[in-house]
């Protein structure tokens, strides 16, 4: 499994992803929602942990988790 940066947020809508901020990662999870610009974004809850909203401009990055067959 790999992971790619990904620079416009937008298209990440429904996409399972690792937010990572100074090169650790932060959180994973399933996007449910981003700002139009793409400059926010919010990874849905799952089990005991809440749902959260991660800027851009903070430092944050996305990246998509790949699987190769």
């Amino acid at each position: 499994m790999s992971l790619q940066f990904q620079e416009d947020w937008v298209p990440l809508l429904g996409q399972e992803i690792c937010i990572v901020r100074s090169g650790k990662e932060v959180r994973n999870g399933l996007v449910d929602a981003v700002m139009p610009d793409g400059s926010i974004l919010w990874i849905a809850a799952e089990a005991t942990t809440p749902r959260s909203m991660f800027e851009r401009a903070s430092g944050y990055e996305a990246w998509i988790r790949y699987q190769w067959a």
